[in-house]
């Protein structure tokens, strides 16, 4: 079955970095790389140049997908181009639509002089906004060319169904992967066990930690059906704020994530957790919507 990936790019290192992404994990799928020219944020105009605009911006279009083209070329992989005029997140968004692709992947920022732990305006509008699974990459084109994907991936579980269409996604996309399932113990105090044992709250703490091995425990079966090998970990901490720290600390290669869990967003746009996450990790987030193609 193909796999059709959308990637836009700009001609910044960020959007040339979801384009590496891309080629290095979907080795098997068909790409396709957007530039949007957006008139009310021309980065190539220039002072006393009698070119006009649209054509510079053409121009340069047309040679920042050149240079995409070319780097497919040697993956071996062949990339359809497109180039557009007008609001970049809505040409991407309204493309995807258009080509009913599977999946989004972009930079975290481009040519805005935001920097992480921010998302920048179009890469954070096409998360809340796409309809389909989506990779955001906070990686320079360097770092991505010098990681060993699909590596080890962390997978953050909160017992809901898009975790669980995450961890599938994980496991049956990246079969050669190194997984683990993770589970932040949200605690509504900051004390050691030792400090609640024989309190009314030792038993929120045995409640909390009697759900997490329900989660996990699920997971190593749903591991276990697709003779898969899946590592655990629990870790005391707010969900979004554990699950960044454990991907800084545990050395993990990218992480996958459920676009919401178990709160009232699921039906409506991405939840808190998953985007506080896209924002502010260091690796490469796969926000998946809904179980795998």
């Amino acid at each position: 079955m193909s796999y059709d990936v959308l990637v836009p790019v700009d001609g910044s290192d960020r959007g040339f970095a979801g384009l590496e992404y891309c080629l290095a994990s979907f080795p098997d799928a068909s790409p396709t790389a957007l530039f949007v020219a957006d008139p009310a944020h021309d980065h190539t105009a220039s002072v006393g140049s009698s070119e006009p605009t649209a054509e510079r911006a053409q121009e340069r279009g047309e040679r920042v997908l050149e240079r995409a083209a070319d780097r497919a070329d040697e993956y071996g992989l062949e990339l359809r181009t497109e180039f557009r005029t007008g609001t970049p997140h809505t040409e991407i968004l309204a493309l995807a639509d258009e080509a009913d692709v599977d999946h989004v992947v972009l930079g975290s920022h481009g040519q805005s002089p935001i920097t992480r732990p921010f998302l920048g305006r179009v890469s954070e509008a096409v998360v809340r906004r796409a309809s389909v699974s989506t990779t955001v990459v906070p990686e320079t084109t360097a770092a991505i060319r010098e990681r060993d994907l699909p590596g080890e991936i962390l997978v953050p579980l909160d017992g809901s169904e898009q975790a669980e269409a995450a961890l599938a996604y994980a496991l049956e996309t990246f079969p050669d992967a190194s997984h683990t399932a993770f589970h932040a113990l949200d605690l509504p105090f900051d004390r050691p066990r030792s400090a609640v044992e024989g309190t009314y709250l030792e038993a929120v703490l045995e409640d909390r930690e009697s759900r997490a091995d329900e989660i996990l425990e699920s997971a190593t079966t749903l591991a276990d059906e697709r003779g898969a090998t899946l590592e655990t970990e629990t870790a005391p901490g707010a969900p979004a704020a554990a699950i960044v720290e454990r991907v800084e600390s545990g050395g993990y290669d990218q992480l996958v994530m459920g676009s919401h869990g178990r709160s009232l967003a699921a039906r409506l746009f991405t939840g808190s957790v998953a985007e506080r996450v896209a924002r502010r990790s260091p690796r490469t987030v796969t926000l998946v919507r809904g179980a795998p193609a």
